[in-house]
């Protein structure tokens, strides 16, 4: 639930009540995380975001102690707050940055949970910094929470940016934070070429500017890039990396853990790892839904590919991924039809059959909400490519072939396969469509392993 001020004002909690402050607020995925939460932990408790105009922070800050168990603050308040704190916490007073605000008899405290996300997300992926260079890419709030970290954990950090000036005073600031801190300011015509780590903490690359980097390339060593970004999921700093020698990892685990980290302060409960990884997953579907309607102005996620790819496998774990409601093609005309389409087949031949598919694709092209897996030769026909793709992203699951045989070797209700030599046909037929479904889809999607799979197409939408 987002609320203005003025419906702040009026708003009576009926449970315990936390809140998010920030201005503008647009779109967060804090209510809907942080509800996640709850239901992990197994509170009864609501999270609010709440639009605050800057000259009405103090007014809702005194409001919110009345009301609320304790808020979480974004831009522009994560300083702005200080002011009205009671106690800060060490490390979010060397960081000058309040994310998380507890009420404790009477008393505001402030706290830094960003960090925790930060170090978290790091450990996740077994990415050390001791010892490591590492390049910030910006020196706003979040470079703060990453810079103070890197140092602390004996990263020689190097600064860049826009404005050197805003530069050398986060390395001013995180010099007299941490004693021995190793830190230095370049261009970014001048970065070291050394550099193994690579962090952005700039909103360079966000949706909907999304094709932008902060950089032109990374240096040639770098082995891991993490990017605060999440919206795209895999952000075109992200890109720029060698998928061969780096790894990496976009912000939302980082805003799950932070999140967490938040919950702890405000009412002592701790989250299992395997909880965190869930609701993770969760946030990457919503994730999804969220860009296949406002990025590709569409409804409907459509998965085409060769027989034997594994589209009604990644359908269905799709579909319960986003919330979105599955659909096998080829089974709902047999459900239409009363029969299974290798008797179609045997009775009326391929020809009848494809009339048939396409009649029931153009009916399925109508619905609102749906993941839909198409039959193997679905996008043979140019009228049925056109018309998913009026509603629908159109993915092809670019399975191996090898894959593609171990999967068709436990199946007998292929027709098409139905020759004296099954494999020699299944390789022929393959052979003829690959370059159709790599020609009419939106996105391709290449992995052997279907977690892999399952995690690429979400983050390809």
């Amino acid at each position: 639930m987002l609320l203005s001020m003025d419906e702040f004002r009026a708003f009576r909690p009926s449970k315990p009540t936390y809140a998010l402050f920030g201005w503008p607020l647009g779109h967060t995925m804090s209510p809907e995380l942080h509800a996640a939460l709850f239901a992990a932990s197994g509170q009864d408790a609501d999270y609010i975001g709440v639009a605050v105009p800057p000259e009405d922070l103090p007014e809702a800050f005194a409001l919110a102690k009345e009301k609320l168990r304790g808020v979480n603050c974004t831009i522009p308040y994560k300083k702005a707050v200080i002011e009205l704190l009671d106690e800060v916490d060490a490390a979010a007073r060397d960081l000058h940055s309040v994310n998380t605000v507890a009420f404790r008899d009477g008393r505001a405290v402030g706290y830094n949970t960003d960090i925790l996300g930060f170090s978290a997300s790091l450990a996740r992926d077994g990415v050390t910094l001791a010892g490591k260079k590492v390049l910030l890419l910006g020196y706003g709030g979040a470079a703060s929470v990453m810079a103070y970290h890197c140092v602390r954990e004996g990263a020689a950090l190097t600064i860049t940016g826009r404005n050197l000036e805003k530069a050398a005073a986060l390395q001013k600031q995180l010099c007299g934070a941490v004693p021995g801190a190793r830190v230095s300011v370049f261009s970014r015509k001048h970065i070291p070429r050394d550099v193994q780590i690579v962090l952005n903490s700039t909103p360079v690359g966000m949706y909907p500017k999304e094709n932008t980097a902060p950089l032109h390339f990374l240096p040639h060593k770098t082995e891991y890039v993490f990017d605060a970004i999440y919206n795209p999921p895999v952000t075109a700093t992200m890109k720029l990396a060698n998928p061969k020698k780096a790894k990496t990892r976009d912000g939302l685990f980082m805003l799950v853990m932070q999140a967490a980290h938040a919950q702890t302060i405000w009412s002592g409960v701790r989250f299992e790892p395997a909880a965190c990884e869930t609701i993770l997953r969760r946030l990457y579907g919503k994730m999804a839904v969220k860009r296949l309607h406002e990025k590709h102005g569409k409804q409907n996620i459509v998965l085409c590919g060769f027989m034997g790819s594994g589209k009604t496998t990644i359908g269905r774990k799709l579909a319960r991924l986003t919330g979105l409601e599955f659909i096998d093609a080829d089974q709902y005309l047999e459900t239409q039809e009363g029969k299974k389409i290798s008797d179609i087949f045997a009775e009326q031949g391929e020809p009848y059959f494809r009339d048939l598919e396409t009649k029931y694709l153009r009916g399925l092209a109508q619905r609102d909400g749906i993941v839909l897996s198409l039959g193997g030769g679905a996008v043979l026909r140019q009228q049925n490519v056109d018309a998913v793709k009026q509603t629908g992203l159109l993915i092809h699951l670019d399975t191996p072939y090898y894959r593609i045989l171990k999967n068709l070797s436990y199946s007998n209700t292929r027709p098409l396969l139905d020759k004296p030599d099954r494999q020699a046909e299944t390789r022929r037929l393959y052979n003829a469509r690959k370059a159709v479904y790599h020609r009419v889809s939106d996105v391709s999607v290449r992995s052997p392993k279907i977690s892999e799979v399952l995690e690429k197409v979400v983050k390809s939408i």
